[in-house]
């Protein structure tokens, strides 16, 4: 299943192992709008790709202090989850933040497999798979490995896209085994990930090229 998963289109950039996470209190939702067949899409008015969710999926602000000055950066992040019998849970965490279109060529395959790893590295007890392509306006990479969530195993998705405006990732985990509903539902939502492309918006602040790992 793990390498069919990877063959769907290629998430959080890697935190700062020493960054202090501040929970802010939690939105009602996020901001979404109505497509297919009453799921909701979210993207962000700075960002150029999209995920649909049967129901709108919640949101909050988290920040970090980074740096020696130790500066605040915050980001919004989205998540959805469903269970299913006690058995089975479909568990997703999106972050799309802007950037400065000057970085896109600094994302390079090898920088974007080593963020998934680096943001993968507590969450993922066996790697099987990662991969890279770029196409028109975006780069994108993923990685598939197995893990735990208590006695559980866990099939752990994570996805990096780099656009001219906006860095999007996600974290997909899959927990239990033998779930159709919950397969069926991981599949579509991973299948329901693309490019939309530029917005009409203000240029993004300028932001610091990512570091190899």
């Amino acid at each position: 299943m793990a390498l069919a998963l990877l063959m769907l289109p290629l998430s959080a950039l890697a935190q700062d192992e020493a960054a202090a996470v501040v929970d802010a209190p939690v939105k009602e939702e996020a901001k979404v709008e109505n497509n297919r067949e009453g799921w909701a899409s979210y993207s962000p008015d700075h960002c150029e790709f999209t995920i649909e969710f049967p129901e709108a999926p919640a949101s909050k602000q988290q920040c970090e202090m980074r740096g020696e000055k130790q500066e605040e950066k915050c980001y919004d992040l989205t998540t959805y989850t469903q269970v299913f019998d006690m058995v089975g849970t479909v568990n997703f965490r999106v972050i799309c933040n802007p950037v400065d279109a000057a970085i896109y060529n600094d994302y390079s395959a090898e920088v974007m497999e080593a963020t998934l790893r680096a943001m993968t590295k507590d969450s993922v007890v066996e790697e099987y798979n990662s991969a890279f392509r770029e196409d028109e306006g975006f780069k994108q990479a993923a990685l598939v490995g197995a893990g735990k969530s208590g006695k559980l195993d866990t099939i752990y998705i994570a996805q990096l896209w780099i656009g001219k405006q906006s860095a999007f990732s996600i974290e997909a985990d899959l927990i239990g085994d033998g779930v159709k509903e919950a397969d069926e539902l991981y599949t579509e939502i991973l299948k329901s990930i693309r490019y939309t492309g530029i917005k009409n918006i203000a240029p993004a602040k300028k932001t610091e090229p990512p570091k190899e790992q």
